[in-house]
């Protein structure tokens, strides 16, 4: 059956309707103008069915933004910007395990949610420089929770969207109208953001096998004027499973040569061995200047046909109870690990300029 138009024809809403008034305020105005009828705009609903069926578990390989070393061809290669500062979509560089899910918000309301050109409401959008438009600022929260779906396991990273019309409902025939430079969804369209995308996911490396929640709230901190938040929420329920391979192993770690003094402000090598029955695709390196209580990474994707890493020492990094922590991942993100012994780090000899003798 035909869906049924509105005669009404949208005007951009104002920067002060979008961050000054709330979503209360638009509900009861509305509702004012006349109770006899249902409440006229838009309605953003969460398609919760899209979401679970195309859940799954993958692996990647990233690096932080600049041409990456070359890597063994196993592991799918992507993302220039997912490490980016302004998206920081995973947890660290290397291979890591993501859950990827589809969303997909419908208009269901009877008017065209519209927002509007983005340049103009800068409370409300950050430009990306790294992909190049404008993205809103918190327009959906995805979060993994546990088998109760009552606390929080970890929160996804994806820090910004384009809202436009992606998708028609199957009775659409009207020609798309937002895209990122005037955003916006108009009634029988949704937006769709594939699980193909860069950072469409939740970073679960490291998480524990066992059941899991994946929560997706759509406007949840209200910034969209829309009739309802009743189906903006969508849960489904899925499982980590264990690995079924031995973790990979790091059995030695060297820090410069024996009975070098190592000294900040100066070039060290790190050394060390690792092994998995699969191969190690990619290894982390990080030091800890206060005996393991805490821990800085110094890089995540060595590749892992290699062995060791050059480390240019900071100043700030002088301390007598250092220690460096190797990470080896297998083609799975499993992980094995191993921590050095305690070395110094002495701070560099302070060079006094000459004074001439007086003659």
């Amino acid at each position: 059956m035909q869906r049924e138009r509105s005669s009404y024809q949208p005007t951009p809403i104002s920067l002060e309707r979008l961050a000054v008034s709330t979503l209360v305020g638009w509900v009861v105005v509305s509702a004012l103008a006349g109770s006899a009828r249902a409440v006229d705009g838009p309605n953003l609903v969460m398609d919760g069915d899209r979401m679970a069926s195309t859940m799954k578990i993958t692996t990647g390989i990233y690096h932080p933004p600049k041409p990456g070393p070359p890597l063994d061809a196993t592991i799918p290669v992507s993302g220039s910007c997912v490490l980016d500062k302004t998206e920081n979509c995973v947890g660290g560089a290397g291979i890591r395990k993501l859950l990827r899910f589809d969303v997909l918000v419908h208009n269901e309301g009877n008017e065209d949610l519209v927002i509007g050109d983005p340049a103009k409401l800068p409370n409300l959008f950050v430009y990306s420089p790294c992909h190049h438009h404008y993205h809103f600022k918190g327009a959906a929260l995805y979060e993994l929770l546990d088998a109760t779906a009552t606390k929080q396991v970890v929160k996804g990273r994806k820090q910004g969207f384009c809202i436009e019309d992606t998708l028609p409902d199957p009775n659409t025939h009207t020609p798309n109208k937002y895209l990122c430079n005037s955003q916006g969804i108009q009634v029988g369209w949704a937006d769709w953001y594939p699980s193909v995308l860069d950072c469409q996911w939740i970073d679960i490396t490291d998480i524990a096998p066992g059941d899991y929640t994946l929560h997706v709230f759509w406007n949840p901190q209200h910034l969209i004027p829309e009739t309802t938040l009743d189906d903006n929420q969508a849960f489904a329920k899925l499982t980590i499973p264990a690995d079924t391979s031995p973790a990979p192993v790091v059995d030695s770690i060297q820090v410069g040569q024996p009975r070098q003094t190592i000294v900040a402000n100066t070039h060290v090598t790190v050394s060390w061995h690792a092994e998995a029955p699969g191969g190690v695709v990619t290894q982390e390196v990080w030091f800890s200047k206060d005996d393991g209580a805490t821990w800085t990474e110094l890089v995540g994707d060595v590749p892992g046909t290699e062995s060791s890493y050059t480390w240019a020492i900071p100043r700030d990094a002088a301390t007598l109870a250092g220690r460096i922590r190797v990470v080896a991942r297998d083609s799975n993100a499993q992980a094995g690990r191993l921590v050095s012994d305690a070395f110094r780090v002495g701070l560099p000899k302070l060079s006094l300029p000459k004074v001439r003798e007086r003659g």
